[in-house]
């Protein structure tokens, strides 16, 4: 993203004033929005979240002169308004779609899921696990839902279930697959 102008002293005066017309009110305006700014880059994950609260500032003190005459109301929902464009400015995009498998690689990857749930998993925990990834979407969850209730446990309790299982599954699996591999080298 490239580096916008910093604002002139005298548009940074401005955008203090414009927060609060008292300087020690404006000051601690400045702090709050500055700190909320701060903790909502750093919770999306952005490496230097000062550096994007100084630019989202500078972008509002770059507008004073309009917000001065045009803005009405608090000053801090247009601040995260301007925040929230600066950061998908820089939001990485998001990665190309996964190539599909082969079906070979496909095949492979069911017969080693099926030869380690037969080995690992009870009859009733291989029919969750097979019904737990059995759909997508909207489909899924309500696949869930209804797993849930025939386990008669919470939607949490079940998802821990499964993860459990494929805790035990997923070494024989790897196991599995690095076999088939060395075979058909």
């Amino acid at each position: 993203m490239p580096r916008r102008e910093p604002p002139s002293k005298e548009a940074f005066d401005k955008l203090l004033l414009w927060l609060d017309s008292d300087h020690v009110k404006a000051a601690k305006k400045y702090q709050t929005i500055q700190f909320r700014l701060i903790r909502i880059y750093a919770a999306k994950g952005c490496t230097d979240p000062e550096d994007l609260v100084d630019e989202s500032f500078n972008v509002a003190a770059l507008r004073i002169d309009w917000l001065l005459e045009n803005y009405v109301g608090d000053p801090a929902p247009y601040i995260l308004g301007i925040a929230k464009k600066i950061f998908l400015e820089i939001k990485p995009k998001p990665a190309p779609p996964h190539p599909q498998p082969d079906r070979n690689d496909l095949e492979r990857r069911s017969s080693c899921l099926d030869q380690c749930l037969d080995k690992l998993a009870t009859p009733k925990e291989r029919s969750l696990v097979i019904s737990y990834y059995s759909k997508d979407k909207k489909e899924k969850i309500q696949i869930r839902r209804e797993l849930a209730r025939e386990w008669s446990c919470t939607l949490n309790a079940l998802r821990i279930r499964v993860c459990h299982i494929n805790a035990r599954l997923r070494p024989c699996i790897q196991e599995c697959l690095e076999l088939l591999e060395r075979e058909t080298l």
